[in-house]
């Protein structure tokens, strides 16, 4: 597929930039503007449209998320400085699914963009499951800052069974509609499910909740899972 033509029955992809960095943001709108494959819409305008996946270079604040109140929340593309782990963790822990270098070209973008809004779970998250360092050492990074380990260790758990066996298929990677089939649930009901998990665990996105439950041991192990 050339940058200049698409195949009629491939859908658009809606990408929302959401970048505080004005000059990442004209290389971006450069690097997807010359692909059919993108609907591009940028600033406050993107926050009222269905977009399919954001561009993000900072960690979103929760309380405007949650005041922004979308139906369907795009999926969180990171775009940041270099490709270490450590970029990856921090992206991770602010809300990513995927993450990618600003230095990245149009292929590697694009490539980011499919493979997100075609996954069924997070890439940024199973990539950081299979690294070097451990899934153990990876997930603690993913709880709370500003919690230290005694109060991690004394934290009991403040979710249902019912909610557990919803965390446990988030992990897998599996999308609202599957989790329905296999708890005997609506999908709508099993979103209802997830905003309350978040605010129970007070993390940002299904990855980060999962994450700080299979740390605190709520979950299976992650290679059971």
């Amino acid at each position: 597929m050339t940058q200049d033509t698409v195949a009629q029955d491939v859908p658009r992809i809606t990408v929302h930039l959401a970048l505080s960095d004005n000059e990442l943001e004209k290389a971006m709108l450069s690097l997807l503007g010359r692909n059919a494959r993108f609907l591009v819409v940028k600033g406050s305008i993107g926050y009222a449209a269905e977009s399919d996946v954001r561009l993000v270079d900072e960690s979103p604040d929760p309380d405007q998320q949650r005041e922004l109140d979308e139906l369907s929340p795009p999926k969180l593309l990171f775009i940041g400085l270099g490709r270490s782990e450590q970029f990856l963790l921090d992206a991770a822990h602010a809300g990513a699914w995927a993450y990618i270098s600003e230095s990245a070209d149009a292929d590697e973008l694009e490539d980011a963009i499919c493979s997100l809004v075609e996954s069924k779970g997070s890439p940024l998250l199973k990539q950081l499951a299979q690294s070097d360092s451990g899934s153990f050492e990876i997930l603690a990074g993913l709880t709370d800052p500003d919690s230290d380990d005694d109060d991690h260790a004394a934290v009991n758990n403040p979710l249902t069974t019912d909610e557990i066996k919803i965390l446990e298929l988030i992990a897998r990677g599996e999308p609202s509609k599957n989790i329905g089939h296999h708890v005997g649930l609506a999908e709508q009901t099993v979103k209802n499910y997830v905003v309350k998990i978040l605010d129970k665990t007070h993390t940002h996105n299904r990855a980060h909740a999962a994450a700080l439950a299979a740390q605190r041991g709520w979950l299976s192990p992650l290679d059971h899972i």
